[in-house]
């Protein structure tokens, strides 16, 4: 008997998180231009989705200090810097580095956009921002090996 409302619970799981998956989108977001100079390594970044939330941050790297307001109006801020010098990364870091989830009842007039900046420096006395707009992005939707489980 406990076997059976086991399987049955762990069937029901399945389909009820099927219909939550396929409800919602969401992308693996990546820079992957970012014009750097020699040496310039990157210190800080502040990206602002529209109608979307940060669900992850795959690859946090050690010695930085990650804020994220997921604010109810579904307009988010991650901002993110280092705490020492050793702890700035190249531009491969902005490869994949959030996770974004789409909101699926976005107004039109309020529709899904990526802005932000990169801040980066070479010798961590002078730092250059480096503005992003949508184009800048690149997205990766992930879920789709995930929308086969069964509804």
């Amino acid at each position: 008997m406990r076997r059976v409302c086991f399987t049955m619970a762990f069937i029901l799981a399945l389909f009820v998180r099927g219909d939550i998956v396929s409800q919602c989108q969401t992308l693996s977001v990546s820079v992957p231009i970012l014009h750097v100079s020699s040496g310039e390594r990157i210190v800080g970044f502040e990206i602002h989705v529209q109608s979307g939330r940060i669900a992850q941050i795959p690859n946090l790297p050690i010695g930085w200090s990650i804020s994220v307001d997921n604010d109810p109006s579904w307009n988010t801020e991650i901002k993110g810097s280092i705490a020492v010098g050793a702890a700035a990364v190249d531009r491969t870091f902005l490869r994949g580095f959030i996770v974004v989830e789409v909101e699926k009842d976005a107004p039109s007039d309020l529709p899904f956009d990526l802005q932000g900046e990169v801040i980066v420096t070479s010798d961590f006395s002078t730092e250059r921002r480096i503005k992003l707009s949508t184009k800048d992005f690149v997205t990766k939707r992930l879920e789709a090996t995930m929308e086969s489980a069964p509804k």
